[in-house]
């Protein structure tokens, strides 16, 4: 499963990006799971720590985690490879045009976090 995570940087609930987290695991079927973070910093940040805290869990139940950043003109070459987007934002900004890609996509699910 290949998670792709973007946000603004106005965007700073890591209660939120939890939960966020939490949904896209949720249909997971595969045993790796590969999480690619397109920023900004924040964002960075709470991937790391997500993906980090929750490895020995996750390993336990036979999963294998992989974090990596990357630039988002390559996460948007890529997107079709992608499972699930998770966009974070304030609650009036407009989507990226990353996630504007990843919603007319039929085969890459898009979760939108805004508080």
């Amino acid at each position: 499963m290949v998670i792709a995570v973007e946000g603004t940087k106005s965007f700073s609930d890591y209660d939120i990006f939890m939960r966020a987290m939490g949904i896209a695991l949720s249909n997971n079927t595969e045993s790796e799971i590969t999480i690619w973070s397109a920023g900004p910093h924040t964002i960075n940040s709470f991937t790391a720590a997500f993906c980090n805290s929750s490895e020995n869990f996750l390993k336990q139940k036979g999963f294998k985690i992989k974090f990596s950043k990357a630039p988002t003109f390559w996460v948007a070459d890529n997107l079709s490879y992608v499972d699930y987007f998770a966009f974070f934002s304030a609650p009036k900004e407009s989507l990226s045009r990353l996630a504007q890609q990843a919603e007319l996509l039929e085969s890459c699910e898009l979760g939108i976090f805004r508080y």
